[in-house]
């Protein structure tokens, strides 16, 4: 008997193409890199295409992040997540950085159910560790969030920053984010020829994806990958 795998699709240019048609229905997933390699253009435009192409509405918590900020960064595609906020189909939510997993699990809980949320994006993952120092505590404060959110049936972005070697603590959480999410996308600032920017899909479970690293451009219509080698 053959398992069909239920696949959230991003509806980005190229990317759906690398795993199958996207990522696992209901998984919880890790993009990281540096500034300005994309993560947060990918997380947006997840949302977008999610709430304007699939009918699946959207939710961005933000640590760090201004939420005004990152709203006018998707204008700057032609995003207008203003109206998709007012219309219900995105919703923004800023959290600070002492917020507990007890608390931030409960708003979560309560925004999925009242506004019908298939999609969540977690931006940055890493501030949720920032004041543990017991590497057991953080695993079992993620490990919580993330089967949370598959008990709530929605696909989850993370997103986390490439860490310096020399932060030993860091490096660990970092660690412990990549092990216990079922996909890891890095993403690079610099490509070659045409593409400026490049990334690589590092694991998705459950799926036969491309391993290589893939040219990368951001344009005026968001992301869309340089697939010419496959």
């Amino acid at each position: 008997m053959v398992m069909i795998i239920e696949r959230c699709p991003t509806g980005i240019a190229g990317f759906d193409k690398l795993c199958q048609g996207g990522f696992v229905r209901n998984s919880d997933n890790l993009v990281i890199g540096g500034p300005g390699s994309g993560k947060t253009t990918f997380m947006l435009q997840f949302l977008y295409n999610g709430a304007t192409q699939f009918d699946e509405n959207g939710l961005y918590c933000s640590f760090e992040p201004d939420v005004i900020e990152i709203i006018q960064d998707g204008f700057s595609y032609g995003w207008d997540f203003a109206r998709l906020n007012e219309m219900d189909k995105v919703k923004f939510l800023k959290f600070s950085p002492q917020t507990s997993i007890g608390d931030l699990k409960s708003e979560l809980t309560r925004l999925v159910s009242r506004y019908n949320i298939r999609r969540v994006c977690i931006d940055p993952i890493a501030v949720l560790s920032l004041n543990i120092n017991d590497a057991a505590k953080i695993r079992e404060q993620l490990y919580e969030l993330t089967s949370l959110m598959k008990r709530l049936k929605v696909t989850t972005i993370l997103a986390d920053e490439i860490i310096d070697s020399s932060d030993k603590n860091s490096m660990a959480n970092n660690e412990i984010i990549k092990f216990l999410a079922d996909s890891v996308t890095m993403f690079f600032p610099n490509g070659a020829g045409v593409a400026d920017r490049s990334l690589r899909i590092l694991k998705m479970r459950r799926t036969n994806h491309i391993r290589g690293q893939v040219g990368m451009v951001i344009n005026e219509t968001g992301i869309n990958l340089v697939l010419d080698r496959f």
